[in-house]
């Protein structure tokens, strides 16, 4: 388990800032915003946690980028016609 988890303790949550859910500090990994693929082109980056499942989803891109596919997905699956 990497250090900084250890020392939040397990029982600390954090909320995702793409999904929004609260989660325990366990289910988090480290998010490099642009993403580390992508800091030659975008310069300096910061990190934050996020979740695991937005972090893999989101792979190389950058958090608009991300965004703007969420919405686009979101209006493929029907929006809230379901």
């Amino acid at each position: 388990m990497k250090r900084w988890k250890r020392l939040y303790g397990m029982s600390a949550t954090f909320v995702c800032p793409y999904c929004l859910r609260t989660l325990p500090i366990s289910e988090s990994t480290v998010e490099h915003e642009p993403p580390r693929s992508r800091q030659y082109e975008l310069g300096r980056s910061k990190t934050m946690l996020a979740c695991k499942r937005c972090n893999n989803q989101k792979g190389a891109l950058t958090a608009a980028e991300y965004a703007e596919w969420k919405r686009l997905e979101f209006i493929r699956n029907g929006g809230l016609s379901r």
